[in-house]
């Protein structure tokens, strides 16, 4: 005669152990997944916004030769007019036709592209030429780049972002050729950039 096996004793499922100690792996791998993902997002981000800003240089500069037009790239704090940044960095940034000298700004009508920062924590300062020329970067039909008195302009835009204990940093330079390059830098401050040599 056969037996029949105890329900009792038949039990499926997890013990108690087993699963607290599947608790304390997933707490662990959160600890762990969490700020790296964090840090991963925030120097996307970061990224995101220096090549929206390399992309309008460098679409200002092909414009103004296309145009054969002095091409400004300019901050503003509302999408449609020049305006010198403030003392806290960067709001926006626009292009568009620039007026003809000593004016400043852009042409009433004439933005090109426009574009405001991804996030409020991300600073942006102006080297000491483009903050004394009011935040102004002239890109000439020739493709060189100069300042608002029509000299030579050789800058940086310094993008920070703090993630984790550190601030990213990269620098976007700007000679008076018209190159437009970007280094990758960390620091504990986000201070002026270095000129462009």
């Amino acid at each position: 005669m056969s037996s029949c096996p105890d329900p009792a004793n038949n039990s499926e499922g997890f013990t108690l152990v087993e699963l607290m100690v599947t608790v304390v792996v997933l707490s662990i791998v959160m600890l762990v997944a969490v700020p790296s993902f964090n840090s991963l997002v925030q120097g996307n981000r970061l990224t995101g916004q220096v090549n929206q800003f390399v992309a309008a240089l460098n679409l200002a500069k092909a414009e103004a030769v296309k145009r054969n037009q002095a091409v400004l790239f300019c901050h503003s704090a509302d999408e449609l007019s020049c305006s010198e940044p403030p003392s806290g960095g960067w709001q926006g940034w626009i292009v568009g036709v620039a007026q003809a000298r000593p004016n400043p700004g852009i042409q009433a009508g004439s933005v090109i592209a426009s574009g405001m920062l991804l996030s409020e924590r991300i600073q942006i300062i102006s080297g000491n030429q483009i903050t004394q020329s009011d935040g102004e970067v002239r890109f000439l039909p020739q493709g060189l780049v100069r300042n608002s008195d029509g000299a030579p302009l050789n800058s940086a835009l310094r993008v920070c972002l703090n993630i984790s204990d550190e601030i990213a940093i990269r620098d976007i330079g700007i000679s008076s050729g018209g190159q437009v390059d970007v280094t990758n830098n960390t620091s504990t401050s986000c201070t002026l950039p270095p000129e462009v040599q």
